[in-house]
């Protein structure tokens, strides 16, 4: 008997690994390409000015970038630091963790067009709404005084390839083969109509979806097996759908870091925005949306031979991105006993973090190279005539703060 669980339980993760693996790799190389054309400078140009025009901008932007609610933090961030106003920089924060174009192209395999589509759209709304409060509610003297000057180099084709299959993967491939693990054992233990037999729907179950998932951590992608393991026992659509956009939105550790970056009237308004506009469009896709999982596993069988060649590619992807932050430890004395200056950087949890922690240290004087260890934090700082305060300093100014010397 256990056997045969353990089988069923295999047959199901796999075919879920399998349906989403041609969504999620095309995803990735998407997500590669808007890396090196929509740059963090570009951004910040955009946002500039108080007002509606720089929120519903900022949503726009956010919405395609693949940033979890931990990432997006230094983004935002830094966005503020260099002149977006308080109301933009909102409308970023709540847009942007929520979809990205890999979850929007997952949620397509897994959940229909319809969602996949819906997705999108609430995140910009959500955003704008959350944004325009800000505006109304809170004022603030422009400046450009905290503009960034700094020159950056142009990104290329290597670089879209190695962000999109190999820095991007490295920040999703825990969590996703975590979820996925998830919603195999939601699917396997939880009996059908389950949420229903113990009168978990409508409001009641929208509104326990966002008191769990607003303190979790969890990827826009990696929130989609979950949410369909969800469905296939039976809990509504819109429920789902809360799921899916406040635990991406935020999370216990973003909160306490927008507290100390924006203040607490901001985080009333972004914790508001997220419940409300979460629970409201749940009402609505329950009214008005179908989601059919069968129709998508039908789907699946005709383009098996794709799912088995994406699978295959997805699983080396994964393999070399989980195993890969851990072969650095190996150089790490090494890298240790070389470099000029080094110590452990504290906060950062992904690899949206590491780049903006190298960014801000490459604006100081003197720096020739930068190698850090997302894991540990440790951070090796080669170059000539070094001013440590000055790149505490930089380090301080994007969010992040020193640890003991490494």
């Amino acid at each position: 008997m256990n056997i045969e669980i353990l089988i069923k339980y295999w047959n199901g993760i796999s075919a879920l690994f399998l349906e989403m693996s041609p969504f999620l790799m095309l995803g990735f190389l998407i997500s590669g390409l808007l890396y090196i054309v929509i740059s963090k400078e570009t951004i910040a140009n955009n946002l500039g000015k108080p007002g509606a025009l720089s929120v519903i901008k900022a949503a726009i932007f956010g919405v395609p970038m693949p940033l979890c609610s931990c990432g997006v933090i230094p983004v935002a961030a830094s966005l503020y630091k260099r002149g977006a106003s308080k109301g933009a920089t909102l409308s970023f924060l709540i847009s942007t963790p929520q979809t990205g174009v890999d979850s929007i192209l997952i949620t397509y395999g897994m959940l229909g067009p319809v969602f996949a589509m819906t997705r999108p759209v609430i995140a910009l709304i959500t955003g704008v709404i959350g944004g325009l409060f800000t505006e109304q509610i809170i004022s603030e003297d422009y400046t450009t005084s905290n503009k960034a000057n700094h020159k950056h180099p142009k990104k290329t084709l290597k670089d879209a390839i190695k962000y999109a299959f190999i820095s991007l993967p490295q920040d999703i491939a825990g969590p996703l083969i975590k979820g996925i693990l998830m919603a195999g054992l939601i699917t396997l233990l939880i009996p059908d109509n389950f949420f229903q037999d113990y009168g978990i729907t409508g409001w009641s179950a929208m509104i326990l979806m966002a008191v769990l998932s607003i303190p979790m951590y969890i990827c826009a992608t990696a929130s989609v097996p979950i949410a369909a393991g969800l469905i296939s026992s039976g809990i509504e659509p819109g429920a789902a759908f809360v799921f899916l956009m406040a635990g991406p939105a935020t999370n216990i550790a973003t909160i306490s870091v927008i507290i100390n970056t924006l203040g607490k009237k901001i985080v009333y308004i972004y914790l508001s925005t997220i419940f409300t506009c979460s629970i409201i469009f749940g009402a609505l896709i329950n009214k008005f949306i179908i989601i059919n999982l069968n129709s998508m596993h039908h789907q699946m069988n005709h383009n098996h031979w794709l799912n088995i060649l994406s699978g295959l590619l997805l699983l080396a992807v994964c393999i070399y991105a989980i195993s890969s932050k851990y072969f650095i430890k190996d150089v790490i004395e090494n890298l240790k006993i070389k470099a000029d200056l080094s110590f452990i950087v504290k906060g950062m949890t992904c690899n949206h973090c590491k780049e903006t922690v190298t960014e801000a240290i490459n604006t100081c004087d003197g720096i020739q190279d930068v190698t850090i260890n997302l894991e540990s934090g440790q951070t090796f700082i080669y170059g000539n005539n070094l001013n440590k305060q000055h790149i505490i300093t930089s380090i301080n100014n994007v969010g992040y703060s020193i640890g003991e010397i490494a």
